[in-house]
């Protein structure tokens, strides 16, 4: 239990936070010392196991003398509008965040908090990576308080701001009630599983493989790559087709595992809109509450592909405000959008969206080119030179790579648009499905234009425009439409009264 209610008075964390201290420490130390580990199990000998088994009781113990240390040296409290923590084992730490830097109040329960019956709070500011700081442990009465004080102490700060005609145009928060925008039923997620990148997954299962391959080589002196290269090149039609039968399998288990992660990550997923926020509930070990402020959205993205397509569904990610580059903790992930659900997003976001008429802008068919030399040319190159010296079948076939990339960056060029209208910058592209991205022009905080030689020969440049939720690049397009769209966007945001800082 908290050692009291009141936030202006400094307490420590449910005592709970112990034992998820402990668990987050022991979590580090497995990961760091698994290859050991893997040495005494394949290569198990009585006096290396005893020696193995005293280093990690010795861990675990001095693990667990920090994590009592820790939790006895962690206070968090409120004052003069502002989030303190102090904290410190060796050292002593002080972190005051004040409460207009705060861009979300989130909350974490992975199976042991909802087991223990408490939550992880993680408070995220527009400069940090990640998290500004996180309270692993206290009860949902308690985070619910604080983030209900920040949002007061924002509301009413926006309320004085717009009272006192600093802002002509300052949109001010109303009280409505919760509306649910999106219910990820069982169907739908099937269906947001089955159309994922499964391609990733098995690039991520491949690189896995190659690491412990490597790393087996190093501690047990087992030369895996040679033992298999040695049984596959005895008859080059062997190992085609050792490894024709190998790709569907890879295919097949990176189907199950992402079906696997998006029914443990998107399960029970709810989209409300809340006022003036948006936040997603979601996740069934490990359940996730993320909000963003909409005054805060910076960019947001709808994105389809051919097996989306199919069942008629969209992902949505709507970027807040961050100083560095875009992660996806910054972000709210909508997967199983349906139609209807991504225009009411929008129209709620940004209701001026609708209807609005853009003048469209195509790239430039060099970029066609610069796909193909990219996507196609330099990797066949680099399978036919192996392919060459190894004499393999395989690397041969994946030269077939450089027409599969001609016709890619044909795609790619018919789709992408650069759109531009009073208000909004909108970005149309994709390959195979399509991917849209929207701004409101009076949050862009710059616009540049780069170019190289080639670009130059062909008076094209890329146009770059930038937000604090990320960027928006516009490659190969006319240079004089570049200039033209920079102008016009700096001056619009010049003259621009609404602010979302």
């Amino acid at each position: 239990m908290e050692s009291g209610g009141n936030l202006y008075q400094p307490q420590r964390q449910s005592s709970w936070a112990i034992v998820l201290i402990l668990l987050k420490y022991i979590r580090i130390i497995a990961r760091q010392m698994w290859p050991i580990l893997l040495i005494v199990l394949i290569k198990p000998t009585e006096g290396r196991g005893l020696i193995i088994t005293a280093i990690a009781l010795g861990i675990a113990i001095l693990a667990m003398i920090y994590s009592i240390v820790a939790y006895t040296r962690y206070y968090y409290f409120v004052k003069n509008n502002e989030l303190c923590v102090r904290s410190g084992v060796f050292r002593k730490l002080v972190l005051n965040v004040p409460f207009e830097r705060i861009q979300s109040v989130d909350f974490k329960q992975n199976i042991v908090h909802q087991f223990l019956n408490v939550v992880s709070v993680q408070v995220d500011t527009a400069g940090s990576r990640g998290s500004e700081l996180e309270i692993d442990a206290i009860s949902l009465t308690q985070a619910e308080a604080l983030r209900n004080l920040v949002l007061s102490y924002k509301k009413s700060h926006a309320t004085e701001i717009a009272a006192s005609g600093a802002q002509e145009a300052f949109e001010t928060e109303t009280e409505e009630s919760p509306e649910l925008i999106l219910a990820l039923s069982s169907s739908d997620l099937m269906k947001v599983g089955i159309s994922a990148n499964h391609l990733r997954t098995a690039a991520i299962i491949f690189a896995f493989f190659v690491g412990l391959a490597d790393d087996v080589e190093q501690l047990l002196g087992w030369d895996v790559w040679g033992q298999l290269d040695d049984s596959t090149m005895a008859a080059s039609v062997l190992g085609l087709i050792v490894v024709l039968s190998a790709i569907p399998l890879l295919l097949f288990v990176s189907f199950f595992i992402t079906l696997i992660r998006t029914v443990l990550r998107y399960y029970n997923l709810k989209f409300w809109r809340d006022g003036k926020s948006y936040k997603v509930v979601s996740g069934l070990f490990t359940r996730n509450e993320k909000s963003i402020q909409k005054s805060k959205i910076q960019i947001i993205r709808w994105v389809t592909s051919p097996l989306k397509k199919m069942f008629g569904i969209f992902q949505m990610n709507i970027y807040q405000a961050t100083s560095i580059n875009q992660t996806r903790d910054k972000s709210l992930i909508i997967p199983g959008c349906y139609a209807q659900q991504v225009q009411h997003t929008l129209d709620t976001i940004v209701p001026a969206f609708k209807g609005a008429t853009f003048t469209a802008h195509k790239m430039h068919p060099a970029i066609v080119v610069l796909v193909v030399s990219l996507v196609g040319f330099l990797p066949a190159v680099g399978f036919g030179f192996m392919a060459w010296f190894n004499d393999s079948i395989v690397q041969w076939l994946l030269v077939l790579i450089f027409p599969l990339s001609i016709w890619m960056g044909i795609l790619y060029q018919r789709k992408r648009r650069f759109k531009i209208h009073p208000d909004f910058i909108l970005s149309e592209g994709g390959i195979f499905g399509n991917t849209n991205r929207l701004i409101e022009i009076y949050k862009v905080q710059a616009v540049t234009i780069h170019s190289s030689p080639m670009q130059r020969r062909r008076g094209v440049s890329s146009l770059h425009i930038h937000t604090a939720g990320g960027e928006m690049a516009f490659a190969y397009i006319q240079t004089r439409v570049a200039n033209q769209a920079r102008d016009y966007i700096l001056y619009r945001v010049e003259t621009e009264k609404r602010s979302w800082m």
